[in-house]
């Protein structure tokens, strides 16, 4: 199983590797979303967590606009 960056990890992080990071990530998303509809991928619970990682990955790149 890859390894799941923390919130604390993903704040300490600088905007731009946020942005790699983020890139990174809706690329496994969208991989994941093909294979989950088209029946290849059966833990459709991987999907939901990366989706929320990803969401989570934005949260900081604005939380870190405001400050």
């Amino acid at each position: 199983m890859a390894h799941v960056t923390t919130l604390p990890e993903l704040r300490n992080m600088q905007v731009n590797d946020l942005r790699r990071e983020v890139r990174e990530q809706r690329t496994l998303v969208a991989k994941l979303r093909m294979t989950v509809r088209l029946g290849k991928e059966k833990d459709t619970a991987r999907y939901r967590r990366e989706k929320h990682q990803l969401a989570r990955m934005l949260t900081v790149i604005v939380s870190k606009h405001t400050q």
